[in-house]
Parts: structure tokens; C-alpha cells; sequence
């Protein structure tokens, strides 16, 4: 069992909530951070089909480069990196990481290889691995739980707004910097426009990281059992005592990522191959469809989290994601079969602002039932089920389909909307399958807190 710290101390710190204004300052900041974590591990898909003119890749080929390279690099240094984030300070960690991460964003933009694409692109995963833990760990440390909800809607709206803003970002760079002659650089070195793009979208992450540095404190950590690590042990026993809440939740969300991140991919191809919209146009509108949807779709949530959990608060927030969810699956589905491409779009934003609508009650239920001790760790089990299963597969595996099944790169739309369908019952089965054990934990947790 968890040795049990001095009484007075565990009531200070339950007592030390910082600021309002410096606790959503500190919240917009974190948001931020995820916001420029997308913006560099996304801009790769609206790429996809200069580095493939440059590089001679097929589909399969580039899939890789955009999501298990990133993922294999994530999924390596992410759980140890977060037993350290529960212990250590995480300013100071997750600033190291938006550093070497925008780094490495601006060496994809000298690769002159595709091994050297590859290593870059690695680098990027292993530094955005820290993102996660230490992000959601302090953000529980800054705001009550009644306030969960909407501080991890903020938090959402960085990482959707990341998405966004690779889109946009990228499709405005497109543009401009489309037919200029390739630069020549000393060694060699060729930097051709997608190269512009990048180099130039790794740089501002260097300046908020400064920022970072100047203005964020670390919180202080709240209801923790023990002030070290917690072993490994412990949190396999806690994992194992709750397995019924956390392995159908975890499931759900990692087979909901792998259609997330793989329509992600793809969905710029898909309005170049099937109405023949350019990258540049693509970027803009999709990106701008998303700038829009994400901040409604998560008000939405929020505004459903908050009605649910004052109706029943045990088992609400799971609730509330579950049918978001189910909202958002027929939308995604039906939006590749659209007969032109502004209808597609409209189905697309529908699609954005259900599944934005499920991220201020899933980010916020994990939290709640989670020991702060194993907050980070937990945490990046939870990120590795997004960002490792659904970004390391999802874009390949609607890759394989179309290769493989359909061998016509024209048959992508079917490729999307048939996984969308096949996945998307069992996501709905293994979500309404957690709504119970979620409510025995909320009970168990809530009980520990209050003697």
C-alpha cells in the first residue's frame, strides 16, 4: 500500500490552489505548447505529396514517415519519461521537450535523405512523448475538479487547434513559396518548398519555450500518498484493481485514434484525388473548418459534461464521451461519400465538432479517478493509446486498403469511410462497457479523499 504522508502537510497542500489568474494563464500557456506538439507532428500530412514528387515514395512508404516512425521514438521514451514527471519538475521537462521537438521539426526541413527524414521525424516523437504526461499532470494541480471539464477543453482546443494550424499554416507557406527555385546551401544541402515549410514551423516553439521559462511555475502537486516515485509494482496494482474502467476506455480510444489519425492523414488527399483541389487550397479551408468546429464542438462538451454531472456525477463524464462519440462516427463515415467537395466539407465539420465535443469529459474522467502519484504515468498509457496506436496505424492502415484491397489510389474515399465503419461499433461497445467500473472508481476515489 502507499505510505501515507503527514497530515498537516496534505492539508496545506489540499488547501494551496494557485491564483485563478495565474492557474488559466498557466492552462492557455500548456494549451499552447500542444498547439505548436500538432502544428509540427501534423504539417507532415499536408507534405504528403511533394516529399513523395521528391523522395519517389508510395503510400505505404509515406505512411511511415507520418506515423509509426513518430510513434515507435513516442512510445519508447514516453512511460519512462513520465515516472519522471511524476516526481521531478515538469516546467522544466516539458520546456526541454517543446525545444529539442521544434528542433527537430527544423532538421526534417534539411533532410536531404529519406533515412535522414526518418531520424528527424523520430527525434520529434521522442521529445513530444513528455508533452502529454506533464501537461495533463499539472493542469490537475491548477484548477478544482469541478473546473476539470473546462480547463481540459482549453487544453483540447490546443490540440485540435495544432491540427488546424498545420493546415492552414502549411497551406499558406504552400502557396507562397510554390515555384521558387530550389535553394542550394553550403555542404549541399537543397532546400526545396516543403523544406521552407518546415523550418519555418519548427522556429516559434523556440520563442514560447522562452516564454515558458519566464512566466510558468510549477504547482504544487496535490493529494499525493508519497512524495517519490511510486514503484511499478503500485501502479500495476492499481491498474489491475480498476482494469474493468481503464482497459475497455483505453481500448475504445486507441481504435477511435487509429480512424482519427488515420482520416487525419489521408483526408488532404482524399480532396486532391476525388475533386482535385491543390494542397494550398485544401490547407485553408480544412484547416479553417477545424479552427471553427474545434472551439464549438468542445463548448458543446464542456456544456454537456457540466449538465450531466450535476444530473449524475458518478458516471457522467464517461457518459458524455460516449455519446459524442456516437454522434461523431456516421458523420465521419458518410463524409468521403459526398458527390462534391463543399458538401464533404460540411460533413467534415459536423464530424470536427462532435468528436471535439468528447475531449473535456474523457481528459477529465481519467484525472479524477487517477492517484496524482501516478497521474503521469497513467497519463502516457493514455497518450500512447492516441498517439502511438492511433498515429503509429491509423494512417497505414487506411495506407494498406487502399494498396492492398483496392490498388487504386482514386478508391481512397472508400478506404476511410469503410474502416470508419467497421471500426466504429466497437469503439461504442467498448466505451458503454467502462460507464460502470468508471462509476465504482468515481466511488472508491471519492471516498479516499473524503475520510
Amino acid at each position: 500500500m502507499l505510505m501515507v504522508s503527514e497530515a498537516g502537510s496534505r492539508q496545506h497542500a489540499e488547501s494551496a490552489w494557485p491564483k485563478p489568474s495565474r492557474a488559466w494563464y498557466s492552462v492557455i500557456i500548456l494549451s499552447l505548447v500542444s498547439m505548436m506538439s500538432n502544428i509540427d507532428r501534423g504539417i507532415v500530412n499536408l507534405l504528403v505529396s511533394p516529399i513523395k514528387r521528391d523522395l519517389h515514395l508510395s503510400d505505404s512508404q509515406i505512411s511511415l514517415l507520418i506515423g509509426a516512425t513518430f510513434s515507435v521514438a513516442y512510445v519508447l521514451f514516453s512511460f519512462p519519461l513520465a515516472r519522471v514527471a511524476d516526481v521531478r519538475n515538469r516546467k522544466v521537462i516539458l520546456t526541454t521537450g517543446l525545444t529539442l521537438w521544434s528542433l527537430a521539426t527544423m532538421l526534417c526541413g534539411l533532410a536531404q535523405q529519406l533515412w535522414q527524414l526518418f531520424a528527424a521525424r523520430a527525434l520529434v516523437g521522442a521529445a513530444e512523448s513528455v508533452k502529454g504526461p506533464c501537461s495533463m499532470s499539472m493542469i490537475s494541480d491548477l484548477v478544482p475538479h469541478d473546473k476539470l471539464p473546462r480547463a481540459f477543453a482549453i487544453f483540447q482546443l490546443g490540440i485540435t487547434g495544432g491540427m488546424a494550424g498545420a493546415l492552414v499554416i502549411g497551406g499558406f507557406l504552400l502557396a507562397a513559396v510554390s515555384g521558387l527555385p530550389p535553394i542550394i546551401l553550403p555542404g549541399g544541402i537543397v532546400v526545396r518548398d516543403w523544406h521552407l515549410v518546415l523550418l519555418a514551423t519548427g522556429f516559434p516553439g523556440l520563442l514560447l519555450a522562452l516564454v515558458m521559462v519566464v512566466t510558468i511555475r510549477e504547482p504544487a502537486r496535490r493529494d499525493r500518498k508519497v512524495r517519490h516515485s511510486v514503484p511499478l509494482r503500485e501502479v500495476f496494482r492499481f491498474l489491475a484493481s480498476h482494469w474493468k474502467f481503464y482497459v475497455p476506455l483505453f481500448a475504445g480510444i486507441a481504435i477511435a485514434s487509429i480512424e482519427s489519425y488515420g482520416l487525419q492523414a489521408w483526408r488532404p488527399a482524399f480532396f486532391e484525388r476525388s475533386y482535385g483541389w491543390k494542397p494550398e487550397q485544401i490547407g485553408p479551408l480544412l484547416g479553417g473548418a477545424i479552427l471553427i468546429a474545434t472551439p464549438l464542438g468542445l463548448y458543446l462538451g464542456t456544456l454537456l459534461a457540466e449538465h450531466l454531472t450535476r444530473r449524475r456525477p458518478q458516471d457522467a463524464l464517461v457518459l458524455a464521451t460516449l455519446l459524442t462519440y456516437g454522434l461523431a462516427m456516421p458523420l465521419l463515415a458518410a463524409m468521403p461519400l459526398m458527390p462534391n467537395p463543399w458538401l464533404a466539407l460540411a460533413f467534415a465539420f459536423l464530424g470536427f465538432t462532435a468528436w471535439a465535443m468528447s475531449a473535456p469529459g474523457q481528459n477529465a474522467a481519467i484525472q479524477i479517478v487517477t492517484p496524482n502519484e501516478m497521474r503521469g504515468q497513467i497519463s502516457a498509457l493514455y497518450l500512447f493509446a492516441i498517439s502511438v496506436v492511433g498515429g503509429g496505424f491509423g494512417p497505414t492502415a487506411i495506407a494498406l486498403i487502399t494498396d492492398r484491397i483496392f490498388h487504386d489510389e482514386a478508391m481512397l474515399r472508400y478506404s476511410m469511410t469503410g474502416f470508419t465503419l467497421v471500426v466504429g461499433p466497437t469503439v461504442l461497445l467498448l466505451l458503454a462497457s467502462a460507464v460502470r467500473p468508471y462509476r465504482s472508481a468515481y466511488r472508491l476515489m471519492h471516498a479516499s479523499s473524503n475520510p
